[in-house]
């Protein structure tokens, strides 16, 4: 006994009922601790889900927008095609041979013969009677007939 009065000897200001209850104010605070930890943990989890939610709703739209790109080229293609096609189409129409079939088979037309052409002779009318002028007038008259008998000539 006198082993055990001299531990207690070592602690004077604590009593037998103080060294043998557990600290209170500790546990407390290891529960607090462990409890704001988890809620921090909990916390980031949740902000990182958030995030990884945004970045696949952003890559959802990316892809929803590739795919109307490529609906939208194929779509041009056809269109490109169909132009083409139609070009195609109207440049057989606008030529002149056809035009000349359609025109002998649909509407039974034929070249004029000799005797079915008939020549019209335009003479320009003298305006007034100025002498400038009418001499104006027929110095222009002798430069288209010039240049009317040298393109014949081609």
């Amino acid at each position: 006994m006198l082993v055990a009065k001299k531990d207690l000897s070592y602690y004077p200001n604590q009593t037998e009922t103080e060294q043998s209850k557990p600290k209170k104010r500790s546990r407390k605070k290891k529960k607090y601790n462990k409890s704001s930890y988890k809620l921090g943990i909990m916390g980031i989890t949740i902000i990182g889900l958030i995030l990884s939610l945004f970045i696949l709703y952003r890559y959802v739209n990316i892809t929803k927008i590739g795919v109307e790109i490529t609906e939208l080229e194929k779509q041009k293609a056809e269109l490109e095609k169909e132009k083409d096609d139609l070009t195609a189409q109207l440049e057989s129409i606008k030529s002149s041979s056809k035009i000349q079939e359609d025109a002998e088979i649909k509407l039974g037309m034929d070249y004029p013969t000799e005797e079915q052409i008939v020549y019209v002779d335009v003479k320009q009318p003298i305006l007034s009677d100025d002498t400038e002028s009418t001499r104006e007038l027929s110095i222009i008259g002798q430069f288209k007939n010039i240049v009317t008998s040298v393109l014949r000539l081609f």
